[in-house]
């Protein structure tokens, strides 16, 4: 009889501890700038998140995938930097950066000689 309650309470304790295994694998937080990609059976079911997301272990499979995760083109590299104005600067002007001298506008005049940052990058064009 104290065989049979022993191997009751492993039996009780093994399957309490795959449970919580089970659970603690099924549960997935989501921070507000990612979303999780289900994929069920290896057909994609959606994007879930954010918050408290639920899978199936074994059986779904999920990727975290972050939100305006952008590739720095070149015009969005420059954005933020700083340079020198190398003369007065306001519907035209010149400025020095590391990557060489641009013409530059501004909202307001700026001497010449003033750290500035850039804000946005114009590309103009011509017909060829």
């Amino acid at each position: 009889m104290e065989n049979m309650i022993s191997s009751l309470i492993c039996f009780l304790i093994a399957t309490l501890l795959v449970a919580t295994l089970l659970i603690a694998t099924s549960i997935r937080i989501v921070r507000e700038d990612t979303r999780l990609s289900v994929h069920r059976l290896g057909r994609y079911i959606g994007e879930r998140g954010p918050g408290i997301v639920l899978l199936i272990p074994f059986i779904d499979k999920a990727e975290l995938k972050q939100l305006g995760d952008v590739q720095k083109t070149p015009s969005r590299m420059y954005v933020g930097g700083v340079g020198e104005t190398l003369s007065p600067v306001f519907r035209d002007g010149k400025v020095l950066f590391s990557s060489g001298e641009w013409d530059a506008i501004s909202q307001t005049p700026i001497a010449s000689g003033r750290r500035v940052r850039v804000v946005r990058m114009i590309l103009e064009i011509e017909e060829e």
